[in-house]
């Protein structure tokens, strides 16, 4: 189940080859806007969001200008129809995660691998997903606070696995800034390839609140 979806995910978000065919217009227009989608991260990735330009992410998609303009009002625009798809595609891949572990903790380890894998094999979405989101600042703050609080909800679940008295109030937008933060950097000193290596670390991290250190250990043991 989970590799169906990630072939659909990267067929959505993939550029497509350009040239003559036999399509209806509206499968081209729509060929044309993903290929956009897929632009959009392309460009970002190599010359940071704040000085990508539209005839940049038009030349990546082998489309003119027109064309970009005629799927999207500027640049900010097609970076949140970019965002928004990968973020729909990554809530798939948490709750297919989730629907394989019937424990909290195994829930949350499955999560994470599940999605540092994926970003870690198109480092370009990673980049997009994480660092490039960041630069665009204020327009983006919800779209990033709704992604944050799927996690944050998450983590609020493990509160009954406690064993000893329940962490502090608000530890769980902590944990996910922090767990955020620490892929963040990894990106940004160009580790996109190898962001899998941090998932035990990121895994443990979110965990020990609730579980202790050595019962985190444990658990991401298990999924790595």
């Amino acid at each position: 189940m989970a590799d169906r979806g990630r072939s659909e995910g990267e067929g959505r978000l993939r550029p497509l080859h350009g040239g003559r065919h036999g399509l209806s217009p509206d499968i081209v227009a729509f060929n044309q806007r993903e290929r956009l989608l897929a632009a959009v991260a392309a460009v970002a990735a190599e010359h940071g969001y704040n000085a990508a330009t539209i005839a940049q992410i038009a030349e990546a998609a082998s489309v003119s200008r027109r064309t970009f303009y005629e799927n999207f009002e500027g640049k900010e625009e097609c970076f949140f129809a970019a965002y928004d798809a990968l973020d729909d595609y990554l809530v798939s891949l948490m709750d297919e995660a989730i629907a394989t572990q019937p424990e909290w903790a195994d829930q949350v380890a499955a999560t994470f691998v599940a999605l540092i894998g994926f970003l870690a094999s198109r480092p370009e979405l990673a980049r997009l997903y994480l660092v490039e989101a960041a630069a665009v600042g204020e327009p983006m703050a919800a779209r990033r606070g709704r992604t944050a609080e799927r996690f944050i909800a998450l983590l609020e679940e493990g509160r009954a696995e406690t064993g000893g008295p329940a962490p502090a109030e608000g530890i769980e937008e902590a944990l996910v800034g922090g767990a955020v933060t620490l892929l963040t950097r990894r990106i940004a000193a160009g580790e996109g390839e190898h962001l899998d290596r941090f998932a035990p670390a990121v895994i443990e991290f979110v965990l020990s609140p609730y579980l202790g250190v050595d019962e985190a250990r444990a658990v991401a043991a298990r999924h790595l």
